[in-house]
């Protein structure tokens, strides 16, 4: 058993009471990773008391999704432990200024796959073994644990298949591993999902989408071979947008827009954080061999995967924050 599983064991067994949670706006793997492994400490650690809290719940149905706690603050008080998915610093899974995590008084354990150097708080328990997706880290964790005794249930051969299909755009981005393929196979033989219905039901957008999407392709604008996209809070009050339908139209763009302009092959795009006044958030996106944006979301304060990252920053205006992005992506153009 690998170091980092014996002491995630011990802390769960010394544990009463255990609070799941994952990074802000969660994605499938995100809700995957938190499912499987709410089910497994459901299963092998059956005198434990396990909730999951999250703001939102996913737009996919997904088995265990209604255990989840729908809350408007997220709240660690009476729990013993807390582990964190798809997330490796807990700014991600948290706004400092509603939720309360009492992550310096309460064992913290993060399980992700971003290559990213984060500080942690002191005795913070990092599991990070760059694997393809959060559900694949968080169910070959506990193989390492349980052995033979972790047996794929129906249930969790399906989490697992969403979550490395939704991680690894159906095998495209080079985070895909033979161990993805492998856990993926074995998921398959047991309850196979339907990869064309999946996709199509998870690229579905609800209408609240489309007034932000109109204002978003209006600040398109392109330098050489980058494009971004941003809207401003004056505009989000003034459309009466609401953060279902910008975090959708920023996802849509994001993935299935700002690289496919011809002449383009990376960008990024902001949304403001409906949470704090100075808040906003940054998304890079870039085609495999082009431009690397992991180190620009690093010098930002950010992190990700190579062609995929992003970060949370702080300013008064759009103009402010867009400056302080473009002032450090023309160091790569």
């Amino acid at each position: 058993m690998r170091a980092e599983s014996k002491k995630l064991h011990n802390l769960i067994s010394k544990s009463k009471k255990i609070l799941l949670l994952t990074h802000r706006g969660p994605d499938l793997d995100a809700f995957c990773s938190m499912l499987i492994l709410f089910r497994i400490l459901r299963k092998h650690y059956s005198k434990k008391e396990v909730v999951m809290q999250a703001k939102q719940l996913p737009n996919t149905n997904l088995h265990n999704m209604h255990d989840i706690s729908q809350v408007q603050q997220l709240n660690s008080t009476g729990f013993d432990l807390i582990i964190i998915t798809d997330a490796g610093d807990i700014d991600m899974c948290m706004e400092k200024n509603g939720d309360h995590i009492e992550y310096e008084s309460t064992p913290l354990v993060f399980i992700d796959h971003h290559k990213t150097e984060l500080i942690q708080p002191n005795g913070t328990l990092v599991i990070n073994n760059l694997a393809s997706s959060a559900t694949e880290e968080v169910y070959t964790t506990f193989k390492d644990i349980l052995g033979k005794k972790l047996s794929m249930d129906k249930e969790i051969a399906e989490l697992i298949q969403f979550g490395i299909v939704f991680d690894t755009e159906r095998f495209l981005y080079e985070n895909t591993t033979s161990n993805s393929m492998r856990l993926f196979a074995e998921a398959k033989d047991i309850s196979p999902i339907d990869l064309e219905e999946f996709t199509y039901k998870y690229a579905k957008f609800p209408i609240e989408a489309t007034p932000a999407i109109i204002e978003y392709l209006k600040s398109l604008k392109t330098e050489k071979d980058m494009a971004y996209m941003s809207i401003s809070k004056e505009k989000v009050k003034e459309l009466n947008l609401n953060r279902q339908g910008i975090n959708e139209a920023q996802s849509y763009l994001r993935d299935r827009y700002l690289r496919f302009i011809q002449g383009t092959h990376w960008g990024f795009i902001i949304r403001p954080d409906f949470e704090l006044e100075d808040g906003w958030y940054v998304s890079f996106r870039s085609i495999k061999g082009y431009q690397e944006v992991a180190p620009i979301a690093e010098e930002l304060g950010g992190g990700g995967h190579t062609y995929a990252a992003g970060l949370r920053i702080e300013g008064k205006t759009e103009a402010e924050v867009l400056e302080k992005v473009l002032t450090v992506v023309r160091k790569y153009l």
